[in-house]
């Protein structure tokens, strides 16, 4: 009996240790899990940001620093009250269409220009709620205003919360104002569902920064949250995103839950990243809560993710046939079961970290051995690349996969580089897929230390193709005219400021020729828009068709072209003949009859000209010598040429 007793506590000991050691294992296990999905919803939400940043400083750039915009804003500095109201409904009807027709559908749900003291000037989702003061409100705004500097960063506001792009306005070193773009969050969940695996989303609006600064009437535009009294959320008659989440049975339980648990109220008070496991049934469930924080560094709320996690209910079916077969065999044989446990406990947990970040990313992870050969592939790898597993494994990863456009003996492939000297490698090449296709991708390679020693490298890449074609259609849109595909205003600009120095530089004579279709309006009136659109696509097709291909053909607005001429020698006369006689090849050209449909058109033309050979005259000066000239041609019948 004395024997027996001293081996149970001795087993009752060894038994406690085992459970408390596979206990906080298997606790370990469950935060690696919901470590890796946060830091899936963090790097997810950052990379969903940035890339809104990029989109929205095109709009700006290219948008809303246009000379019309400026010129409006300049006005409306020391406007009275009733040019100001004037100079509002202009900016509004000018950007109206491109707010409705591309911002609104690229989820830009506030467009917001402020005056140069902090004031509202213009809300074109809330046209009528201006001049309110928001200097003081605003972090963005007083931010942006004060030090002249672009900023970012999700914030509340009198309308709307949202994850804001401000930007300052100055013209000539005058500051302006700023204007403000703002995402809603159901655009930045459509992006983010593309990266993320979750059933669900939600914002909680901490309401201290958020909902307390919206206007009174604008108050039913938030409702409590059902998981925290501090936080509020989008009206679910409002937003389609809350509603569709608020409506789910599953999420109304899961969030009664968070409500009653202490432990989810105190983590929400910290204002850190955090994830709840839940089992409910025969489910496992993880609730990811990621903070924003305003420009001042005051907690915005929480991106909220609902996320499937059968690797809870697996943990812990796990862990029960654990502690049951660890009882029987620490009954046998306790010493050896423990020491064998440590070595397990540090294996399973390298394991599970691997798998957890391998599988869970969206990027492809490939396992490269010393002689390039891939030794693993993960799933995202085949989805990306349309391989099966067993036709990668073993390959050599450059003769499969990889895509040279020169050839390797006169430009070294920098992965055999990397992986020959081990050494990182972060890039853009070219990858060939099963079907043969090409396509860009980002590549992060790193050697693969084990013990000390080198046994490979790993390969981490993500699919850029579709990035970096959008990113060629912002720049396409940025610079041609969408009608004509003519050069538009802004490249003209470009393409004569270049001109000008050259031009200063070779001491040569080049020019430029105002077109101004007549009658053109008439057109429109009689026969329709329709046919003008067809007629300024052929106008600009023999404009290119009459012109050198060092010229430059623009559409300058509506029915106006400009052409830009160079190398017309260093002899100003002889500049000025040739000019002249390049004016009435066009005009020979327009007397040729249009094709319009079912209609033969006859269409003439004003067109001034003007000539410069140095940075005498500015890009100003030359356009309006060259308009004054075309105004000239009108006023004294139309159809000639006046070169200034």
């Amino acid at each position: 009996m004395k024997q027996i007793l001293p081996s149970l506590a001795l087993l009752g000991v060894l038994y406690l240790l085992f459970f408390l050691n596979s206990y906080a294992v298997k606790e370990r296990e469950i935060q690696i899990i919901l470590d890796g999905k946060n830091q899936s919803l963090e790097s997810s939400y950052k990379a969903v940001t940035q890339m809104y940043r990029i989109s929205i400083e095109n709009y700006f750039k290219y948008v809303i620093m246009q000379p019309n915009v400026v010129e409006i804003l300049r006005r409306s500095v020391h406007a009275s009250a009733e040019e100001k109201a004037l100079l509002r409904g202009k900016l509004y009807r000018y950007l109206y269409p491109i707010y409705q027709q591309e911002l609104v559908g690229q989820g830009i749900r506030q467009l917001h220009f402020h005056t140069e003291k902090g004031d509202s000037f213009l809300r074109f989702h809330q046209p009528n709620e201006n001049g309110d003061a928001l200097i003081d409100i605003r972090a963005t705004i007083k931010k942006a205003n004060e030090e002249r500097t672009f900023v970012s960063g999700f914030e509340g506001g009198r309308i709307y919360p949202g994850f804001r792009y401000v930007y300052p306005i100055v013209d000539q070193e005058t500051f302006l104002g700023t204007v403000e773009l703002s995402l809603s969050y159901e655009r930045i969940v459509t992006e983010l569902s593309k990266l993320l695996n979750a059933q669900h989303y939600l914002l909680l609006l901490n309401k201290e920064t958020t909902t307390d600064v919206v206007f009174e009437k604008h108050q039913d535009y938030f409702v409590p949250s059902t998981i925290s009294e501090h936080f509020m959320i989008e009206n679910p008659s409002i937003s389609p995103l809350s509603d569709h989440t608020l409506k789910s049975p599953l999420i109304m339980q899961i969030n009664t839950l968070l409500r009653d648990n202490p432990r989810v109220q105190k983590l929400l008070s910290l204002h850190k990243a955090f994830s709840v496991p839940l089992l409910l049934g025969q489910q496992g469930y993880s609730i990811n809560f990621y903070p924003i924080f305003t420009i001042d560094d005051r907690l915005g709320g929480y991106v909220t993710t609902y996320d499937c996690a059968p690797e809870l209910v697996d943990i812990e079916t796990k862990y029960l046939t654990i502690y049951l077969l660890g009882f029987v065999t620490l009954a046998i044989l306790t010493f050896g079961l423990y020491l064998f446990l440590i070595q397990r406990k540090r294996i399973v947990l390298e394991k599970i970290q691997f798998e957890t970040i391998v599988t869970s990313t969206v990027n492809g992870v490939i396992l490269l051995t010393n002689d390039g050969s891939i030794s693993f592939v993960n799933a995202a790898t085949l989805s990306i690349l349309g391989y099966q597993e067993a036709d990668m494994l073993g390959a050599n990863a450059h003769r499969l996969i990889h895509v040279h456009p020169q050839s390797l003996e006169q430009v070294p492939c920098p992965i055999l580089e990397s992986i020959a000297h081990q050494h990182a490698y972060v890039g853009e090449e070219l990858f060939r897929t099963a079907k043969g296709e090409h396509i860009f991708v980002h590549v992060n390679l790193t050697p693969f230390i084990q013990e000390n020693r080198s046994v490979g490298s790993v390969m981490i890449f993500r699919n850029i193709t579709e990035e970096k074609k959008a990113k060629e259609t912002i720049e396409h849109l940025a610079y041609y005219d969408s009608l004509t595909e003519l050069p538009n205003r802004k490249l003209l600009l470009d393409r004569l400021n270049y001109t000008v120095a050259m031009c200063a530089r070779a001491k040569e004579y080049c020019g430029l020729l105002f077109i101004d279709l007549d009658n053109f309006k008439h057109l429109n009136d009689t026969l329709g828009h329709e046919y003008g659109d067809v007629l300024l696509q052929h106008v600009a097709k023999r404009l290119q068709k009459t012109l050198r291909h060092c010229d430059t053909v623009a559409r300058f607005g509506g029915d106006e072209f400009v052409v830009l001429i160079t190398k017309l020698g260093s002899e100003e006369v002889k500049s000025k003949t040739q000019l002249h006689r390049i004016a009435q090849k066009i005009l020979k050209e327009f007397s040729k009859p249009f094709s319009l449909i079912d209609y033969d058109y006859a269409c003439s033309a004003s067109i001034g000209g003007t000539l410069f050979w140095d940075n005498s005259k500015t890009i100003n000066d030359i356009l309006k010598d060259a308009d004054i000239a075309m105004y000239t041609v009108k006023k004294s019948g139309k159809n000639e040429i006046k070169i200034a």
